[in-house]
């Protein structure tokens, strides 16, 4: 019986050596994580308006391609290890996004508008906040006028990106070092 009871002993010992070892992996990740801190968290939402106007592909094109531009000029992208960057038509607080974007590590929140007003063919707004939740700049473009709609994600996603360019590597927008020596060249300015 003894020996019943000193191997269940030896298990049990065993057992709570794991268990405090995973605590301890999971605690220091977490201090990874937040040494590796800073990036945007991005999120992209689609309006009800949109919804009811306009198509689901309309919104994930133009989605992803800023995602793609942001990346491309060397903006360090923060993802949310569970579901990766955020596209949703469904209403969220600022807070709520806000708390997602801090436990991705990220230290700013991006969050993408795309609307389809019943005045206009589309609407893009790209709102930035600092992880306090203030709200430290914003930018829209909108295409209101001509016949059809069809150019209206290209016109108004190039619109978007050049107002982009000026928040860029500053509060916000951080770049990444190393990327942005390699997108410096292809965002100096064009002669006209």
């Amino acid at each position: 019986m003894r020996r019943k009871f000193s191997f269940t002993a030896i298990l049990l010992l065993l057992g709570v050596a794991q268990a405090q070892q995973k605590v301890t992996d999971a605690a220091s990740a977490g201090t990874d994580a937040k040494q590796g801190k800073g990036g945007v968290y991005y999120v992209s939402f689609r309006t009800s308006a949109h919804i009811a106007r306009s198509t689901p592909e309309i919104f994930h094109g133009i989605s992803q391609d800023l995602l793609d531009y942001l990346k491309s000029k060397g903006v360090r992208i923060v993802a949310d290890p569970e579901r990766g960057v955020l596209e949703t038509s469904d209403q969220m607080s600022i807070e709520s996004m806000l708390r997602l974007a801090k436990l991705a590590g990220a230290d700013s929140m991006l969050l993408v508008t795309v609307d389809r007003p019943a005045a206009a063919w589309l609407k893009i707004t790209v709102q930035c906040f600092d992880e306090s939740g203030k709200q430290l700049w914003e930018e829209h473009a909108e295409k209101k006028s001509g016949l059809n709609g069809k150019s209206a994600p290209h016109d108004m996603g190039e619109k978007i990106k050049s107002k982009l360019e000026a928040h860029m590597g500053k509060e916000g927008l951080p770049v990444d070092p190393a990327a942005s020596g390699s997108s410096s060249s292809s965002s100096a300015p064009k002669p006209q």
